[in-house]
């Protein structure tokens, strides 16, 4: 009888740990970003990275669906974006934390935005500042495994912070990833299929 053996799921460290004078890591995040619903994504068409397995090489929308702009104020953009280690009984996760501040207050914000982001699940996807030598680090992508939910949401009317306006925390726990990137080829290349997520996709 024929025996199968039992893949065993190894967590090793594959890269010395030190500091690369030509890349190192630069804090911050850039104004702008992308929201997407994540039942908009065609998930069974993602084509991964062959050796980077967090790195999605291309992200492809349900037909008719398309992703929407973040843009974000101030010289600090992002505010409070963090991830932070889940620690578990059998197997460490991942928590990650995508505040958005929207600067309005209208029915129509209200109704297509605020109600949305209350209720729905979500992937975001970020600009670093620090893009790496080779543009790798540039977009990273959060909700793509567990979804973004809202964990908090204020309207606060006398914030400095907000001027009236809204604040939702997004958050994402239980991923398996620290970290998802977005990066097909070159800089490039990528920046176009960025781009191309905000039209709404064809068959």
């Amino acid at each position: 009888m024929a025996t199968t053996t039992k893949k065993i799921c190894e967590s090793i460290i594959s890269q010395d740990i030190s500091f690369d004078c030509d890349d190192l890591s630069v804090r911050g995040l850039e104004a702008d970003g992308l929201i997407i619903n994540r039942s908009d994504i065609d998930f069974s068409a993602t084509v991964f990275d062959d050796t980077l397995k967090n790195v999605i090489k291309t992200l492809v929308l349900k037909t008719g669906k398309r992703a929407y702009d973040i843009v974000q104020m101030g010289s600090t953009p992002f505010t409070g974006v963090q991830s932070s280690l889940n620690v578990g009984t059998y197997r460490n996760t991942w928590q990650h934390q995508i505040p958005i501040a929207v600067l309005a207050n209208s029915p129509e914000v209200a109704q297509n935005i605020i109600d949305g982001l209350a209720n729905g699940t979500f992937v975001v996807i970020l600009r670093n500042v620090n893009k790496g030598t080779d543009g790798k680090a540039e977009y990273q992508v959060y909700g793509y495994a567990q979804g973004l939910r809202a964990s908090e949401g204020t309207n606060e009317k006398y914030s400095e912070d907000t001027d009236g306006g809204w604040l939702i925390t997004l958050q994402e726990s239980a991923a398996p990833k620290s970290a998802m990137f977005y990066f097909n080829t070159d800089s490039k290349t990528t920046a176009t299929q960025y781009e191309s997520l905000k039209t709404a996709a064809t068959a």
